[in-house]
């Protein structure tokens, strides 16, 4: 495979690549690095993949280097993040009166997914490890951690709009 066809494949498919990364790591940076990576090893490795199979090879590809960077990502690392998470969640809820607390209730109850609300509910009510909740929910640490981060940014969005 040429450089100039390693080109057009990825001025058609960066968006979709990046997209797909984005939407496993939750990282701009990270998302933009693996997509890289998959065009420097497909500059290297040369496949032989058909024309109209290369679409679902190169987001395969994606999907597989973002489980490996998810897979590599330092315990610690997201040990880290998320203490900072949870420290800050609990500095909003602590700062705020009851009637705040009730609507952050309401708003869980109403806008974020069961799984999400089970996972929120395991981690801070019951003070569960994110390794107990993902026993008891049936789900990797990895989806606990997704989980948890989405449902925070989702609150701290929602409530910063509605001081």
């Amino acid at each position: 495979m040429t450089q100039k066809e390693i080109e057009t494949l990825f001025r058609q498919h960066y968006a979709a690549m990046y997209r797909l990364a984005r939407t496993i790591l939750y990282d701009a940076d990270e998302s933009k690095d693996v997509v890289s990576d998959v065009f420097v090893r497909l500059l290297h490795s040369n496949p032989s993949v058909q024309p109209d199979k290369m679409e679902s090879y190169l987001m395969m590809a994606v999907r597989n280097r973002c489980l490996d960077v998810l897979s590599h990502k330092s315990v610690r690392e997201q040990v880290e993040k998320l203490f900072s998470q949870e420290l800050k969640q609990r500095h909003i809820i602590a700062r705020n009166e009851d009637e705040r607390l009730d609507r952050l209730m309401q708003y869980i109850e109403r806008e974020l997914p069961p799984l999400s609300q089970q996972i929120l509910r395991l981690r801070f009510l019951q003070e569960m490890t994110y390794e107990e909740v993902a026993q008891e929910v049936g789900v990797s640490k990895v989806t606990v951690y997704n989980h948890l981060w989405q449902s925070m940014h989702r609150i701290k969005e929602y409530f910063s709009k509605n001081k």
